[in-house]
This record gives structure tokens, C-alpha cells and sequence, in this order.
């Protein structure tokens, strides 16, 4: 059983259209509490299926204060999502600049094949990069992040998908509860595709994969932010927290073993 906690207030100055995506992707058998409200009155919201079971939630609300909180309980795992056309992962995105790439990972890589090619970049992303949020800014893709030597999960993730689709293996992104994450917070890591399968990789290390909850998936974080709005919007407040009955407390991640993301 994984438990997983999210919660939110922003201030609006005028009415604003909102995605959020915030639940657990289709598939999970899960138990959920949503409450959205703004000034303590409930607000409306729909859900919109998205791509790779992505659960969207769009509302309008404002002006005013808006609140959301999310409890779930989820019992087992859900199947891996499945994308009938992997190529789709294989070209450059916002913030996966392949071709600028390249060469970068012809000469590093380029003798590496399949999982020793994944390996071999995620090792280098974990060594290379420091885990420092003050080095991030939300319009760094992963040729940024390199240059700067640091960033947050999103930005490892970027760097690992940019590097692996520029040696042909299609990689994506997913943002994802993460028990065991220290802070508590949104995490994001990169799937790659081989053996006929997606495989989750991330070179945080920073949380045990296996009990990771999928939230969201695209090709890069452009599809797969949290909160996405029109108008202004001030956040006041932001909640994260998720936890696995099971886990040990002091669980390593295997970094080799072979995960599915559910």
C-alpha cells in the first residue's frame, strides 16, 4: 500500500483556466479524497484523460484564494504505460536539445550499446551534476544544465532523455510521487525504451524506483507540469508527501536492476 499527499493554495487576482496533474495516472487501484475550493466554497473541476493514462483536471476558478488538497491510498500497482510508437521519444523537444547533443554523446557514448549505453549516462548525469535548485530556472533544457553543472530532478531528467535519444534510444518523461524523497516534493525521471519495454532511470538516486506512483507522461516537462494557467497566480503553499508500507526506511535503490514505473 503506498499513501501519497498533495496540497496547494495560490491567490488570484482574476478568473484563471487551470490543468492540473496531480492524481495518480489510470490504472492504479486507488482510493482518493479531492477537495478544491476557492474561499472555502467548493469549485467544480473535470476530468480529462490525457495522453499515456494522464488524469487531467480543468477548472476555473477566481479571483480569489484557491486551495486544492489530494489524499490517495494505492493498493498494488498499476501496468506499465504503454506508447504503440516510441519513435515519437527519439527527436529533440523544448528541453531535450538532441542535436546539440550529438556529438556530445557520439564521443562519450558512442561505443556503448542498449543498457550499457543507459548505464553509462546515467552514471556520468549522476556524477556530473550537483542537485542544487538556486542553479535552475524553468526555461533550462538540458544543454543549460550541463553548462551549469547542477539542477533538480526535472533537469537530470532532461539531460538523460536529451543524451539517450541522441544515441537512437527513445527516452521519456514522467513526473511521479516518490516515497522516500528527501525533501517531500513532485520527482521527475526519464523512461527509456528497449527490449520491447520502458524502463525508469534516475540519475538523482535520489528515491527507490519501484515505489514510485506515475503521475504524468511526455516528452518532456513541458507535458507534464503540475500546474498549468491562465492569468496570474501568486502560490502561497505547496504539499508533497508520499509513503510505501513497505519500504525499509533505509532501502537502496539497485541502480543496474531493471525497474517498470507503475
Amino acid at each position: 500500500m503506498r499513501t501519497v499527499h498533495a496540497s496547494f493554495a495560490m491567490v488570484l487576482d482574476a478568473e484563471a483556466e487551470f490543468v492540473l496533474l496531480v492524481l495518480p495516472s489510470t490504472g492504479h487501484d486507488a482510493g482518493e479524497e479531492l477537495v478544491v475550493e476557492l474561499d472555502g466554497e467548493p469549485v467544480a473541476w473535470t476530468e480529462v484523460a490525457g495522453r499515456h493514462g494522464t488524469r487531467e483536471l480543468h477548472l476555473t476558478a477566481g479571483p480569489g484564494r484557491l486551495t486544492c488538497s489530494l489524499d490517495a491510498r494505492i493498493a498494488g500497482h498499476a501496468p506499465t504505460v504503454v506508447d504503440d510508437d516510441p519513435s515519437r521519444y527519439l527527436p529533440a523537444s523544448r528541453y531535450a536539445e538532441v542535436d546539440a547533443l550529438r556529438d556530445f554523446a557520439s564521443e562519450r557514448f558512442g561505443r556503448a550499446t542498449g543498457w550499457d549505453a543507459v548505464d553509462a549516462v546515467v552514471r556520468h548525469v549522476g556524477r556530473s551534476l550537483e542537485y542544487d535548485m538556486y542553479r535552475s530556472e524553468l526555461d533550462d533544457g538540458a544543454v543549460a544544465t550541463l553548462r551549469k553543472g547542477g539542477g533538480m530532478c526535472r533537469d537530470y531528467a532532461h539531460v538523460v532523455i536529451g543524451l539517450c535519444r541522441a544515441l537512437g534510444i527513445p527516452a521519456r518523461y514522467a513526473s511521479v510521487y516518490a516515497p522516500a524523497l528527501q525533501p517531500p516534493d513532485f520527482h521527475a525521471v526519464a523512461e527509456v525504451h528497449l527490449d520491447g519495454a520502458w524502463w525508469v532511470v534516475d540519475a538523482t538516486h535520489l528515491a527507490p524506483r519501484a515505489s514510485m506512483v506515475r503521475i504524468a507522461t511526455g516528452i518532456d516537462a513541458e507535458e507534464t507540469a503540475w500546474a498549468t494557467n491562465t492569468g496570474w497566480a501568486t502560490l502561497e503553499q505547496l504539499e508533497v508527501s508520499a509513503s510505501d508500507d513497505v519500504l525499509d526506511a533505509d532501502a537502496v535503490d539497485d541502480r543496474r536492476a531493471r525497474v517498470r514505473l507503475s
